[in-house]
């Protein structure tokens, strides 16, 4: 958003005054007026407009904003305060007086800070607040340069005036700044208020002086009483903006031997433990992808058989526990051959740095056991309800299934459809159709698979008395039917019941159409004369006739039903009804198992193991912070550098993290198998950009998923989850991220200045890379990880590599002196600091008859001055501090690289 700076704005009947600003002015403007009235001769009149006099205060919506907030702990000494208000003429409102030839205009009122020691501030005093200073030489500025230090701000498109008089207000803003120089962790008071003696007067309650205006001060002015209009208090930290604290970092480099690991010394190992002499332990962050040295043959070997894996020889006579094998029961691992490979299980448990960082893993759950196992059973609640439901179903499977193997199972087919006739619509077979659709469509009728129809059937009942059938033989002799003349269930026709009249009898009464061998021809002629035919029945049968011929083709019979697959059906059935289907189905159906649970016994209970999404490097850096990053101590104070994480030290601990907690879990009778992988986060991707979800959260996928033939530190690395590799991560140790909590820093892809394996720079619009992860490390290191490896950051011959970016974060506009010169001069007037200007005696800038430093025109073009001759629009643009950013190529962050 372009922001531009007027000197002054005046608008409404002020803007018609002429009288140039100047000292010795009167209180009031006067305009000369001149009207006509119904056409007679002109009047003209004096109008005096109101002057500074006549302020009983100001409306404090009137204020939009201020810098520092109120209240705010550690505003930069070096900046200006400042209070923006709404209205863009309002601190020219009561000028009685124009701009002068140089465009300078004072306003009526000025913002102070008073050091809060200095000031007594009275906000119950009428009928304004007032602000007390016994000494105004050594706390106020220099009215005579008030012009100075208030400006209009517009932004957007289009002509100042333009915008200042149109119908969009958010666009404009009138802002004051105080030029004094802050002392650092001081309390301030500061305060709009009047820059005339005629103000003053009116906020105090005094008589107003109709004389020419004067100062409200001046450098003979001891102890004054000054009205506020609006005040606010806040505090400096210690100086230094962002521009300084990032000038004071050293950009560096940690020696490549310190970031190689631990020197740990393994002799006089008691109980038959082996003596390996002096081994190095990397820690979690180092020069990236560390590994320790390999150590004599002979201590694996000896290790292996003092491991408490069932096969191995016995355990020393003076070590009463075995060694534990850590992720055994992940690996899969139940003999000492297994320990044979060189994969990450035998690297693992024979290596004595890898056992070391095992066991603090283990560590740090045996110190954090009864908080861990809160939350596991937390989490367990769930998981009983559900092994609950499963054993039940268990006991009903097996419960159901000696009675279908005995009783169901050997029946007849049609007996077994029979007895299944209340659930035919909901067993399929064949087609994707259920039994009840089958029998629907064939030519035995569904009333012979209903309960009344077996109970009408049953052996002893009084129809199978008189005909010793059951109902699998109704239902064979109905499947047998054919629907022909003399089928097995077709006898003689029944008679015609008394009363019933046929169509043969109707037949030559009516007009019918011939349908099915039955027509006029066929009906036999009544003697005597004929009867006019009811008109409404000859209708409704020719209706129902037609209705049948087109059913079923005129002459044309339907064709009889197709025969019943019992065998196929009964088999469906059987099948069906097969407690270990269907048990398990309606079991299963009313739960929500773990992703990845699938027992061989589908109604095996959960041994399902609980989630700790804490990323524990905190844990690590609390019990073992050298095992973090080792000799923390050694990155210097206000310094950058760039190492890289190792997969290996975090492959390890999370083994001896989640190998202890199984064993806990356990031993307190939860439902595990020791196989679950419980810890799955070391670094804390929380606050990643873009946002992470979900396993691309997790530093290791679940263990029994390693590869054992792969090394460790490679085993693990989840699928998918960025690098294959170790992750850059930068270290910051100083105040820039304390003062600056919200300070933007990413990594950016660097470009080739002329052709490849030439000097690297950063280009706009660059490819950007936010950190994955962060944190803390004590003393005071923070450390941001990123998603490159440190030798992609580094680049090569045909590999620009990447740049490590701190940018300010961007606010609204700000205004300050730097603290101090700068190591490497622009030429512009950003290089403008407090040492370059001339301060008076009260600490507050003042404009001198030249420019305190040289600019030079080709990097500065604006033709700005920091002079008495300049407006204020100028010494805005010049003084206007511009969020600060700084790039470092990450080869001059990284440790050397090893020869």
């Amino acid at each position: 958003m372009s922001r531009r700076y007027l000197p002054w704005w005046r608008q409404g009947a002020a803007a018609l005054v002429t009288v140039a600003d100047a000292p010795g002015l009167p209180s009031r403007a006067e305009l000369a007026v001149t009207a006509t009235v119904n056409a007679g001769p002109a009047a003209t009149v004096t109008a005096r407009l109101y002057g500074p006099g006549e302020v009983g205060g100001i409306d404090a919506r009137q204020v939009i904003r201020t810098e520092p907030p109120p209240g705010t702990p550690d505003f930069e000494p070096n900046y200006f305060p400042a209070v923006e208000l709404d209205a863009p003429d309002l601190p020219w409102a009561f000028t009685p007086a124009t701009a002068n030839a140089a465009g300078q205009l004072r306003p009526w009122l000025v913002l102070v800070a008073v050091r809060r020691a200095a000031a007594r501030l009275d906000l119950g005093r009428q009928p304004l607040p007032v602000l007390g200073i016994d000494d105004a030489g050594a706390e106020l500025p220099d009215l005579a340069q008030s012009w100075a230090w208030t400006h209009v701000q517009v932004t957007g498109t289009g002509t100042p005036a333009a915008i200042l008089t149109g119908d969009e207000p958010a666009r404009t803003l009138a802002r004051l700044l105080c030029p004094r120089k802050l002392d650092g962790d001081t309390a301030y008071v500061a305060a709009l208020v009047p820059a005339f003696a005629q103000g003053v007067q009116a906020g105090l309650g005094q008589p107003v002086d109709p004389g020419p205006v004067l100062p409200a001060w001046d450098a003979g002015t001891t102890a004054v009483e000054l009205p506020v209009y609006f005040s606010w208090e806040f505090a400096t930290g210690p100086v230094g903006d962002f521009e300084e604290l990032v000038a004071r970092l050293r950009f560096q480099g940690l020696d490549a031997d310190a970031l190689a690991g631990l020197r740990v010394e393994v002799t006089g190992q008691p109980a038959g433990m082996p003596d390996a002499g002096t081994i190095r332990v990397p820690g979690a962050l180092g020069n990236g992808g560390d590994t320790p040295p390999p150590v004599d043959p002979a201590v694996p070997a000896r290790l292996r058989d003092l491991l408490e894996i069932p096969g191995t020889a016995p355990v020393h006579p003076d070590l009463p526990v075995a060694l534990p094998a850590y992720a055994r029961w992940h690996a899969g691992v139940r003999a000492a051959s297994a320990l044979g490979g060189t994969g990450w299980f035998a690297q693992l448990n024979l290596h004595p740095a890898a056992r070391a960082v095992a066991a603090l893993g283990t560590r740090i759950v045996q110190d954090r056991q009864e908080q861990l196992m809160a939350a596991a059973w937390a989490q367990a609640g769930e998981i009983e309800r559900a092994n609950r439901l499963l054993r039940q179903g268990q006991f009903a499977r097996e419960a159901s299934a000696g009675l279908h193997r005995r009783h169901l199972a050997p029946l007849p087919d049609a007996t077994v459809l029979a007895l299944a006739g209340p659930a035919h619509t909901r067993l399929l077979a064949g087609g994707g159709f259920t039994v009840a659709a089958w029998v629907a469509a064939r030519r035995v009728p569904a009333g012979l698979f209903t309960v009344a129809a077996r109970r009408i059937a049953r052996p002893r009942g009084p129809f199978a008395r008189r005909w010793p059938t059951g109902i699998a033989a109704l239902i064979a002799r109905a499947n047998a039917r054919d629907g022909g003349p003399g089928g097995p269930l077709v006898g003689r026709a029944p008679d015609r019941p008394p009363g019933m009249v046929s169509t043969d009898q109707i037949g030559e009464r009516f007009d019918l159409p011939r349908v099915c061998t039955t027509g006029p021809e066929w009906w036999p002629k009544q003697p005597g004369p004929r009867r006019e035919p009811h008109r409404g029945l000859a209708a409704v049968t020719r209706k129902v006739l037609a209705e049948h011929a087109k059913g079923f083709g005129p002459c044309s019979a339907p064709p009889p039903p197709d025969p019943l697959p019992v065998a196929d059906l009964a088999k469906a059935v059987r099948t069906g009804l097969d407690p270990e289907r269907a048990v398990t189905a309606r079991i299963r159906a009313r739960l929500t198992l773990p992703a990845g649970w699938s027992p061989p016994d589908a109604l095996e209970p959960v041994l399902a193991a609980p989630e700790f999404p804490t990323p524990m490097y905190r844990a690590v850096a609390e019990l073992a912070p050298d095992l973090l990053l080792p000799d923390a101590n050694a990155v210097p104070g206000n310094s950058v550098c760039l190492v890289g994480t190792n997969p290996w030290f975090v492959q390890a601990v999370m083994a001896g993290l989640n190998h202890e907690i199984g064993r806990e879990l356990l031993w307190r009778g939860f439902p595990t198998d020791q196989r679950g992988t419980c810890f799955r986060r070391f670094w804390d991707r929380a606050g990643a950009v873009p946002r992470l979800a979900g396993d691309r959260l997790d530093d290791i996928r679940p263990i029994p998923d390693w590869p054992l033939t792969q090394p460790l530190g490679a085993a693990g690395l989840p699928d998918g989850n960025g690098p294959a590799a170790s992750q850059l991560v930068l270290l910051v140790r100083g105040e820039l991220l304390r003062r600056y909590p919200r300070t933007t820093i990413y990594a950016a892809k660097a470009a080739w200045r002329s052709g490849a394996g030439g000097d690297p720079t950063l280009p706009d619009g660059a490819q950007e890379e936010h950190p994955l992860f962060g944190g803390s490390l004590p003393p005071d290191v923070t450390f941001f990880g990123f998603g490159i490896s440190p030798a992609d950051a580094r680049g090569s011959d045909i590999d620009p590599g990447w740049y490590i970016v701190f940018q300010q974060q961007p606010t609204e506009a700000r205004f300050g002196l730097d603290v101090g010169a700068p190591s490497a001069p622009t030429g512009t007037w950003g290089d403008l600091s407090w040492a370059d200007v001339t301060l008076s005696g009260s600490g507050h800038a003042l404009l001198g008859a030249t420019d305190p430093i040289t600019v030079d025109p080709a990097a500065d073009a604006r033709g700005l001055h920091f002079t008495t001759a300049a407006t204020s629009a100028q010494i805005a643009a010049i003084v206007e501090q511009r969020p600060y950013r700084v790039a470092v190529h990450a080869a001059a962050l990284l440790p050397e690289p090893p020869p």
